[in-house]
């Protein structure tokens, strides 16, 4: 059966931040792919905390005009927005910091999603702190794949000698540590290796960044499930990365990549492993990565609205019945 759904997230690449929350469109998109009717409600939340208000009285007169399968918020503060939801099914998606980063947001996502009909968590580290269904956000293998890394150079105006090491993330995000990237790049005192800093560009470009890197970086403080990692590996981008967030279980078996502590001394021991690996050795993360595709998250994550909608109709069997008339097929009317 086709779910009508509701997405509502501060995240989305709009509001002049092309990059952030590209994830949840691409979610809604591999949702209608997959047949279902999906709205969103989203809203620059970055702007000011009085966008969150706006959006909840937004949810709260959409969920009474219309009739929706189910409500899912991205995010624990984002969750607020929908807790007037006209008792439509919710579900909650942690992706990390709202969950694992100081105590307001943490304490506000617990409230959120003792609340809600559903949590859904994106790293089993989440899930110690709130509990939820885990289920890391997939990766797009259709858009992420890999391309002639001439070519990628070519349409990017990078040096075809030069080592590029990618740090895909906006460095004035501390939590991301740009300190500890660029004082890696130092570490390893070489002069053809630079470091690629790429933020603000539309997701769809992101695969010529990996394309045209040699390695990528992640050294965050924290992370929940990092999808820049599936997506360089699905690109064939090897990862130089910090034990953060669910990094190890992704790279899991998949020769080339490396996990090291986090300071600019090892993570440019672990780049220079990747960078003088030897001339005949082939690296293959994507294939690893047909474990995350975008179908089977989203299809983990309609099971889940499948299970709240369910449970809804065994606590009220009237909205069952109610159910089973709004999905019935149209007759037409004979007058006697």
């Amino acid at each position: 059966m086709c779910l009508k759904i509701l997405v509502v997230t501060a995240m989305y690449p709009r509001f002049g931040k092309e990059s952030s929350g590209a994830f949840v469109m691409q979610q809604v998109e591999q949702l209608r792919t997959l047949g279902h009717d999906v709205e969103t409600i989203d809203f620059p939340g970055h702007r000011s905390k009085l966008e969150y208000a706006k959006a909840a009285f937004v949810v709260a007169h959409q969920t009474r005009r219309k009739r929706y399968d189910v409500v899912h918020a991205h995010y624990g503060v984002t969750g607020l927005c929908t807790l007037m939801r006209n008792a439509t099914p919710m579900v909650i998606s942690l992706h990390g910091s709202d969950a694992l980063v100081g105590w307001i947001e943490p304490l506000i996502s617990r409230v959120v999603c003792a609340l809600a009909d559903a949590t859904i968590v994106v790293s089993k580290a989440i899930a110690q702190r709130i509990p939820g269904t885990v289920i890391p956000c997939g990766v797009d293998l259709a858009l992420f794949q890999p391309k002639p890394r001439t070519a990628a150079r070519q349409r990017l105006g990078l040096l075809p000698a030069c080592k590029y090491i990618l740090f895909p993330f906006d460095p004035a995000r501390r939590v991301k540590r740009f300190d500890i990237a660029s004082g890696t790049i130092k570490e390893l005192a070489a002069r053809n290796v630079e470091l690629l800093t790429v933020s603000k560009v539309h997701y769809t470009e992101m695969p010529w960044y990996y394309s045209a890197a040699d390695a990528m970086i992640l050294c965050s403080d924290s992370e929940g499930s990092p999808t820049s990692v599936k997506e360089a590996l699905a690109c064939n981008l090897p990862v130089v990365s910090t034990d953060v967030g669910d990094v190890r279980e992704i790279v899991r078996g998949i020769a080339g990549t490396e996990i090291v502590e986090q300071s600019p001394v090892s993570l440019a021991a672990g780049l220079r492993r990747v960078l003088n690996r030897p001339p005949d050795f082939v690296f293959d993360g994507r294939t690893a990565m047909e474990r995350y595709s975008q179908q089977k998250a989203v299809e983990a994550i309609v099971a889940v609205y499948r299970r709240v909608i369910e449970q809804r109709l065994l606590k009220h069997p009237s909205r069952r019945d109610a159910e089973r008339t709004r999905t019935k097929p149209a007759t037409d009317s004979k007058l006697p």
